[in-house]
């Protein structure tokens, strides 16, 4: 063909690039642009532009027609680069190309641009996750970040989440970043400051009860003002090798279909936990596809791409037999064809090449290898003490060799996949690595934000214990930092097991034993683990104590407070004598505001103890100092534990005083705190049976605080929320209720909405969908409550249920193994309320078989023992207790045949006096029954219509009274109980309208 003709353009590196690729084309022999385009993947159009238009074209299609032509893209880089106008910053990957696949690209591909939530990839280890995520990645325009778990930093706290926002904070020097964080709440910033130390290092604030959800919550604040400015997707690869906190972040916040879309990928089978994570993910997932292994057609297409067109007669069926269509294998195996030999197994492919390695090109693979990370040059230049020219020919033999990561993709030393790593590390001998371990932990230390983790972790690797023990320390207080109690725990329990006889001075440490033992047993209960730290929690917190008095002033109080607070579960009568000692010392020290706080904790373990008397003279005293120390946020925390005290001892009077006080103290910028005082505020008023609008207008300053800082997935907000609903509910306002509840329920249950569910399902439960209601249900029995009063919650509203389904057995039989076990009476209605439905669903059962009376009356005495505490006793703090009192007698004699009216009548009168209409109607509905056997027409008339109408949007209650009126005859006598029927003349409706 004829010569192209170049484009116009002043001296500079643009020309410089354009005359370059002229030259090339010119020393090919000049081929066609239809020959380039068909080599290059692209329309002989595009290759023209490429040669003749005065635009700079993009790398990925530069770098395709160059090959193309037959020349070296590593020749024209830095040419492009050179006419780049901000340099390598915008550098694009190259194009990829990827054997088979398509749809799977494509989901993918969907899912990064337009999609929301998870999507998981699964599959065998090469199976090719890495490369699937790759060329999706680069064919779309949304800005990826990437991040990948390491086995190293799989005990360094959100370190997946850390990563990727670290990306996008250096994808434009912090601009983007930046501006989103301007649209956050002011919150954020803080709290993501604990695991992005690129924002500012934090204090530890040790109590700080909102910590995690704060963070949690600005991490997704940060993602949706980022996504808002710029499309955003992320791709977190090998999550069976990440950190615990950063699955748990996917598995709270971002599944569902909300949020930005996030790719995952994991091999099953290589981490039992994130298994488990992704059988609870699963359903949440937008969806989990699973990589099979290539055909013998995609993996010919493989072979085309890896060695050329010409493949000789049988290679593609040997290569797939010994490969399984696995495209590792595939290409491991490819590279060792030769004419004279059949392919060998991928173990020894990769062994060879490692054999084959030089001592220089070996110690930089062994460097990546350890590190288990991308490595910046310059690490691994101070790791393996090369020069530049010694290094960059060690690096170019890895890449030849492909054992390194494409240089045109990674900047970093990386090993190419983790079983070349896994590879090299197997075939170590006893001792060779422990120099490269020491060197990496010395260079990373030095690093600007080391990882205490990593660095910990290669100290182990080198032996060093009293280095590991001071960098375990420091990894430990990290994880503390992070809010990652699971990783915490670990780090404490390496550093206890670190600790030698002799003890090392503090100075070495940087923690004396007794720090470290309380922070072990801290870390134990703070991950929700108390339960199995019990057999250990006094064995420990005994030892510290001993140790304890040799600490400084406020180191010794901290002790003391801290077992405290672990003992105050297992054993509240020593809990109080060790808050005790920590006040005397924070006393004598004038320090008021760690003295407040250990008050607060003293008065909860005095309340543990049965000694509420004392507790109440601890609680003035904590009002009196706290009013003088202008902490707003400490005062209020005050009010609210007076207000929570009064309500349990009865004086509600007093505890409505004190939690109106705490609503007109005002804590700036805090809106965790609003939404967890708007909770106990709506708590104690349903406690008080206190009036449905009275509840939502103490809730009205929570909800406002939720929706101005978007932190509508903190639990309280859920919990608020609900609060509300259920005064509504209990008013008779079902169609209220169901508004508040159904808009943010439209998903399936899971963790972080259960509460609302459980409130969505007792809706449906009132309106008469019990089908629906019941599969909710069941699907809400799988998450996990924690405490027991949710938990008889849930059994409350699972008994209901199946009592309007007329299955008396089977709640019954739920009810008991719903509070199997339980001791602790609930301070809110459940306990009370189970056992009345308890007693309800064993008088249907004995209405049905009466020969199981004895036996059902002691199964349900022995439950009214089980409590520490009587729910249905007249102390009991809840005010719809004696109309729950009322219940249970009614339901006991019903169900030993014995049903007396004056006790439904009472009950239902006492109903009426805590403004429970639907509890009302069911008792009047049963004495209207009643009234019907015995013959009192006129009452059975006047309860049941007086039940209808308190009824009303109690869909089940209200058949069963319609249907009870309609055995009504139209008229009565007004004869005694059990006398001869005279019907009279029917003249009401006569008078009444005259």
């Amino acid at each position: 063909m004829g010569l192209l003709h170049q484009p116009e353009l002043a001296p500079g590196p643009h020309r410089d690039l354009v005359d370059a690729l002229h030259r090339l084309h010119h020393a090919a022999g000049r081929p066609s642009l239809r020959a380039i385009a068909r080599r290059a993947g692209c329309s002989h159009t595009t290759v023209f532009h490429v040669f003749t238009h005065p635009r700079l074209p993009a790398w990925s299609l530069l770098e395709v027609v160059v090959t193309a032509t037959g020349g070296d893209p590593a020749d024209f880089r830095d040419l492009w680069l050179a006419a780049t106008a901000d340099g390598a910053r915008h550098l694009p990957p190259p194009a990829r190309t990827i054997a088979g696949r398509r749809a799977e690209l494509l989901v993918v591909r969907r899912h990064l641009e337009a999609g929301g939530g998870l999507l998981v990839l699964t599959g065998e280890p090469g199976i090719g996750t890495t490369t699937l995520l790759a060329a999706a990645s680069q064919q779309v325009s949304t800005f990826v970040a990437r991040a990948g778990g390491l086995p190293i930093l799989a005990d360094a706290p959100f370190a997946l989440v850390s990563d990727v926002l670290r990306q996008v904070w250096l994808d434009d020097e912090g601009r983007w970043f930046g501006e989103a964080l301007g649209r956050c709440p002011g919150f954020v910033a803080p709290a993501l400051s604990r695991i992005l130390p690129e924002i500012g290092l934090p204090g530890r604030d040790l109590e700080d009860r909102f910590a995690t959800d704060r963070l949690f919550a600005a991490i997704e604040s940060i993602l949706a003002a980022l996504s808002s400015l710029r499309p955003l997707a992320l791709v977190l690869e090998d999550l069976h090798w990440s950190d615990p906190s950063s699955r748990g972040f996917v598995e709270r916040h971002v599944v569902g279909g909300r949020g930005v879309p996030i790719v995952a990928s994991l091999c099953t089978g290589e981490s039992a936990q994130a298994d488990a994570w992704l059988t609870r993910v699963r359903r949440e997932a937008a969806l989990v596809l699973n990589l099979a292994p290539l055909t013998l057609k995609e993996t010919r297409e493989q072979l085309r791409l890896l060695v050329g067109p010409r493949l000789r007669r049988g290679d593609v069926e040997r290569v797939h037999a010994l490969g399984r269509g696995v495209p590792l294998s595939t290409e491991e195996l490819a590279r060792s064809m030769t004419a004279a030999t059949v392919p060998e197994p991928l173990a020894d492919v990769l062994s060879r090449q490692l054999g084959h390695l030089s001592p220089s090109a070996r110690s930089v693979l062994l460097v990546a290898a350890l590190a288990d990370r991308p490595l910046p040059p310059q690490v691994v230049a101070d790791a393996t003490s090369m020069d530049q020219p010694e290094l960059d020919d060690a690096l170019r033999e890895l890449v030849s060799r492909h054992l390194l990561a494409d240089p045109y993709t990674a900047t970093d030393v990386t090993v190419r996949h983790p079983l070349t790593a896994a590879t090299l590390r197997a075939g170590l001998v006893p001792g060779e690595a422990v120099p490269t371990h020491r060197r990496l932990a010395a260079v990373l230390a030095t690093t600007s934000h080391p990882s205490p983790a990593e660095v910990a972790a290669h100290w182990r690797g080198a032996g060093d214990p009293r280095e590991e023990l001071r960098w375990r320390v420091a990894a430990g207080r990290a994880a503390c930092d992070g809010l990652s109690r699971d990783e915490e725990a670990v780090h404490w329990e390496r550093a206890l097991d670190l600790w030698p006889a002799d003890g090392p001075a503090p100075a070495d440490a940087g923690i004396t034993r007794c720090e470290l033992l309380l922070e072990l047993v801290h870390s134990r209960t703070g991950s929700g683990r108390t339960d199995q730290a019990r057999p250990v929690v006094e064995d420990v917190v005994e030892e510290a104590l001993a140790l304890a008095p040799a600490l400084p002033g406020h180191d010794h109080a901290r002790a003391l407070r801290r077992a405290g607070q672990v003992l105050a579960q297992v054993d509240p009568e020593t809990s109080v004598r060790l808050l005790d000692e920590a006040i005397t010392v924070l006393d004598s020290l004038d320090d008021r505001v760690s003295l407040v706080r250990a008050m607060g904790d003293k008065s909860g373990a005095l309340r543990g103890a049965g000694r509420n008397g004392e507790a109440d003279l601890v609680i003035d005293r904590m009002l009196e100092i706290s009013a003088g120390l202008g902490d707003p946020a400490l005062h209020r925390d005050a009010l609210v534990e007076r207000a929570w005290h009064d309500i349990v001892l009865g004086r509600s009077a007093h505890g409505l005083r004190a939690a109106r006080e705490a609503r007109t103290v005002l804590v700036e910028g805090n809106p965790f705190s609003d939404v967890w005082l708007g909770t106990y505020h709506t708590d104690l008023l349903l406690m008080l049976c206190a009036r449905a609008d009275d509840v939502a207008d103490a809730a009205d300053p929570g909800l406002a605080a939720v929706r101005e800082a978007g932190i509508e997935s903190f639990v309280l907000s859920t919990m608020l929320l609900c609060n509300v609903a259920e005064a509504r509910l209990h008013a008779g306002a079902t169609g209220a209720a169901s508004r508040l509840v159904r808009p943010r329920t439209k998903d399936e249950p899971r963790q972080a909405t259960r509460f609302l569910h459980l409130t969505r399902a007792w809706v449906e439960v009132v309106h008469g969908d019990l089908e629906p209601a019941d599969r909710r249900l069941e699907a809400i029995a799988t998450l996990d409550f924690g405490v027991s009063a949710h938990r008889q919650a849930v059994v409350t509203v699972q008994a209901l249920c199946d009592l309007w389904r007329d299955l008396p057995t089977q709640a019954l039989e739920r009810i008991g193994d719903g509070i199997a076990g339980e001791t602790a009476t609930s301070w809110s209605p459940y306990t009370g309320s189970l056992l009345c439905l308890a007693a309800r669903a064993g008088a249907d059962v004995a209405e049905a078989d009466p020969t199981r009376r004895a036996v059902l009356a002691a199964r349900l005495s022995a439950w009214q023992r089980q409590w520490s505490t009587d729910p249905l006793a007249p102390e009991a703090a809840h005010a719809a207790a004696p109309a729950t009192r009322s219940t249970w007698r009614a339901e006991l004699a019903r169900l030993h045949g014995v049903a007396q009216l004056q006790h439904w009548i009472g009950a239902a009168e006492q109903w009426d006096l805590v403004a429970r209409p639907h509890e009302a109607a069911y008792a009047r509905w049963r004495a209207g029954e009643l009234a019907l056997g015995e013959g009192r027409g006129t009452l059975a008339r006047r309860l049941l219509r007086r039940a209808h109408a308190q009824a009303r949007g109690h869909v089940p209650l209200l058949g069963v009274v319609d249907r009870s009126r309609a055995l009504v005859p139209d008229t009565f006598s007004s004869a005694a109980p059990g006398g001869p029927r005279v019907p009279k003349p029917r003249v009401a409706a006569v008078r009444k309208r005259g």
